[in-house]
């Protein structure tokens, strides 16, 4: 690593140690041999490494290289076991991280990175997209939502709304806060996807001022509230549109004349030894509300 780097990823690891330390510690025991800061890292070092269990991944190390890694990287002395991490940090909100995101977006663009990244008359672009990270038919809480089947059986799951800024050319994306979907307070109806991704409008706008940017959803994202909804926090939206589920625009579309009014292209695109045609139409200031006469 350049030394720029070393001092970035140490500037970030000591943000991380701070949040990690104001987890709070459930403990009343004097087991207390792991801080809160070292607990919270080995967690993490599993995203790092990309292996199941950190402490198993230094074990290997050191058998085979004879030395770990864990100080350099981590500046870990010791490596809690992976109930030990579960048992402690299953109890602490996600919220708790939420400042760690937004180090890493207001370094990358205090840092001038994020320049690279804008498209789109300049914008940069937000991915929203809905995921599942937990399901089963037999263990649920009260913060699961719950898909009925025809047969009658249940799965309860837990997911999230995890918006990410993305660009062409680039392979990775920027994490921002993400928004769980969960039931919410004083609410009969189960907690979706758009009602999540209006909260998180409503609590995040304001933290990237420094935009403009463009929101990017599939079909789910592309009705008149919703819409009307980005517009009033400043952003600029790009969503997919399907003819099934809007007819009446597709109609709209259909009457403009090709050119100025509506553009389009035609794409070849190579999927394993076969060749796909893509094509794409786009028509700027499409009215949120159509009425056919």
């Amino acid at each position: 690593m350049s030394a720029k780097i070393l001092k970035t990823w140490d500037e970030h690891l000591q943000h991380l140690r701070h949040v990690l330390g104001a987890f709070p510690d459930c403990r009343t025991g004097d087991n207390t041999s792991y801080s809160m800061e070292d607990i919270g890292l080995g967690a993490f070092s599993v995203f790092f490494t990309q292996c199941p269990s950190f402490l198993a991944h230094q074990k290997t190390m050191q058998q085979a290289k004879g030395k770990r890694n864990a100080q350099s990287l981590f500046h870990l002395q010791e490596i809690p076991s992976d109930n030990h991490i579960r048992q402690m940090l299953d109890p602490v909100a996600p919220e708790k991280l939420f400042p760690c995101y937004d180090a890493v977006f207001e370094s990358l663009y205090q840092a001038g990175h994020l320049e690279s990244w804008r498209v789109l008359q300049d914008t940069l672009l937000i991915a929203l997209d809905g995921t599942w990270y937990y399901s089963s038919q037999k263990i649920h809480c009260p913060n699961c939502s719950c898909l009925e089947h025809k047969s009658g059986d249940k799965t309860y799951y837990h997911s999230a709304v995890t918006p990410v800024i993305v660009a062409p050319g680039h392979q990775q994306a920027i994490p921002l806060h993400p928004q769980f979907i969960t039931p919410q307070d004083g609410h009969t109806k189960q907690d979706c996807e758009i009602a999540a991704s209006k909260r998180w409008l409503e609590q995040n706008a304001t933290r990237y001022l420094c935009g403009p940017f463009t929101l990017l959803g599939d079909d789910l994202y592309a009705h008149q509230p919703f819409c009307r909804r980005t517009l009033l926090h400043g952003f600029h939206f790009l969503f997919v549109c399907k003819p099934e589920s809007h007819c009446t625009l597709y109609q709209w579309v259909n009457l403009l004349q090709p050119g100025p009014d509506l553009g389009s292209m035609k794409l070849r695109v190579k999927v394993g030894s076969q060749w796909h045609t893509h094509t794409y139409r786009w028509a700027n200031q499409v009215p949120l509300a159509v009425s056919m006469q």
